[in-house]
């Protein structure tokens, strides 16, 4: 038996869930992003410049839009890493 599609396609799902995800993404790149460059400052004196967020935000953009189902975990081991390197530095 055929699979049956409702109105959107596949693209119309993805871009859906893609615009969804940007609501997560984008401050956790943003989160990721100053946190790296407050330690860079801090104890190697330097910093990224905005173009490492731009590339960030991209990459999570087109993570979600080819992996939709598989984005969510994907983003919530970016969060658990981060919650394990604040165990690590005793925060």
């Amino acid at each position: 038996m055929a699979k049956h599609r409702g109105q959107g396609g596949p693209i119309e799902s993805r871009l859906i869930s893609l615009f969804a995800s940007l609501f997560f993404s984008i401050p956790t790149a943003a989160f990721v992003w100053l946190w790296v460059n407050v330690e860079l400052a801090v104890y190697w004196d330097g910093f990224l410049s905005s173009s490492y967020l731009v590339t960030c935000i991209i990459v999570f953009a087109v993570l979600a839009l080819l992996l939709p189902r598989l984005f969510p975990s994907i983003l919530g081991a970016v969060w658990r890493a981060i919650a394990k390197v604040w165990g690590w530095w005793g925060w």
